[in-house]
């Protein structure tokens, strides 16, 4: 009865720890569809255009999402940025931050979208 005790406990303890352990990878896949139907690359203009930048940023690997969310922030009313880099991004050099992201995007998914 012990040794099952003591079993229930690691595996318990194994299932906690490898939860925490997990990244958010992303969906490279969903995020190559996205990415190569132009999401992203023109402003948004009404909430499909929105809801397919959340998609997008949603999807997006770790290593290009920063480009994603300043992307996306770009269309997003003030009031729903958190990120204080991107508040001040938004309020000072937008413009030249999104074509720098947007230019990232196109790069990445040339090179990890096939």
């Amino acid at each position: 009865m012990r040794g099952l005790s003591l079993l229930l406990v690691l595996v318990s303890l194994s299932v906690v720890f490898g939860a925490c352990g997990s990244e958010d990878k992303g969906d490279i896949v969903a995020f190559c569809e996205l990415a190569e139907n132009g999401v992203g690359m023109q402003p948004a203009e009404g909430e499909e255009d929105l809801a397919q930048l959340d998609a997008l940023e949603a999807a997006a690997p770790p290593d290009i999402r920063e480009a994603v969310t300043t992307v996306a922030n770009a269309s997003r009313e003030i009031d729903e940025i958190e990120d204080l880099h991107e508040l001040f991004r938004r309020a000072f050099d937008l413009e030249e931050a999104v074509a720098t992201a947007r230019q990232q995007i196109r790069t990445y998914t040339q090179h990890h979208c096939l």
